[in-house]
This record gives structure tokens, C-alpha cells and sequence, in this order.
């Protein structure tokens, strides 16, 4: 697909566009840039529920492990003590995975994958029965080119 700024030129030039640098006028399908302070306030929009759950969790994990020692010390059952660690476990684990999901988001900013936001998708619009007959006939070219080329290698 051709650039329509630049159809009837023998090459476009991307370097006419420096002037515009950091402006909408500076974009083209091909080259844009990245708003990483943008990009960033996002992020830290969502990571902040997030990382508030992770606080309330190890907060709640604070006052467990509390409790546990003071268990331990008064020598409960070893029942109450093992239920009460494996919950201590649970609320670690938990708060882990929302730090996790928080840390996946804020690596997310600085991704720097080739993915053009100005990209043109091409669309199939083919029904099953129209892709079915275009297999049919591009089938039927290769049979054409295999036999064609069977009768070569005979002679």
C-alpha cells in the first residue's frame, strides 16, 4: 500500500517530517512516537488498585503473624498454629500476585515492540464458499504446473 503524502514520489523522504517532530504533522503510517509520560501515568493509574490490595494484605498478614507468635508462645494447639500459618501462606501468596500484576503493568510502559498504532488491517471479507473456490483453483494451477512440469522432465 502506498503512503498518499508521498504517491508520485520517486522515495518518500521521512526526513521533510524531522521539522514536525513530536506533532501530529510528524506521524505517518510508518514512523510515530511514543508519549512515555503518558504512557506511564496510565500505568500508575491502574497498578494503584493493585498495589493498595497488596498493602491491605500484607497489613493483614502483620497482624496474623502477631497473632501466631503470640500462639506459639502460649503454647496452643499445633491444629490452631497450622491453620493459622497456612492463612499467613495464602495472604503472602496473594499479596505476591497483585505485586506481580502491578509489576507486569509498570514493564509494560517501556515495551518497546514494533507495533505500529497507525497500521492499516487488511480485513478477509471472503465468505467460507469464495475461500473454498480459491482454493479450488489455486489447486488446480499446481496439478497444471505439476503435470507441465512431469511432461519436462519426460523429454
Amino acid at each position: 500500500l502506498e503512503d498518499e503524502h508521498n504517491h508520485g514520489t520517486p522515495f518518500p523522504s521521512y526526513a521533510r517530517m524531522l521539522a514536525h517532530y513530536g506533532t501530529a504533522n510528524g506521524e505517518s503510517r510508518y514512523s510515530w512516537t511514543i508519549d512515555f509520560a503518558a504512557r506511564r501515568a496510565k500505568a500508575q493509574e491502574e497498578m494503584q488498585p493493585h498495589l493498595d490490595k497488596a498493602s491491605a494484605i500484607k497489613a493483614k498478614v502483620v497482624s496474623l503473624k502477631e497473632k501466631l507468635r503470640s500462639l506459639k508462645r502460649d503454647k496452643a494447639k499445633d491444629l490452631t498454629i497450622r491453620e493459622l500459618e497456612e492463612k499467613i501462606k495464602t495472604h503472602e501468596k496473594d499479596a505476591r500476585d497483585e505485586e506481580a500484576i502491578a509489576s507486569d503493568i509498570d514493564a509494560k510502559v517501556f515495551d518497546l515492540k514494533a507495533v505500529n498504532p497507525n497500521a492499516v488491517v487488511k480485513v478477509d471479507n471472503r465468505t467460507p464458499q469464495e475461500i473454498i473456490q480459491n482454493i479450488e483453483m489455486h489447486g488446480k494451477i499446481v496439478e497444471d504446473a505439476m503435470n507441465n512440469l512431469k511432461l519436462l522432465l519426460q523429454n
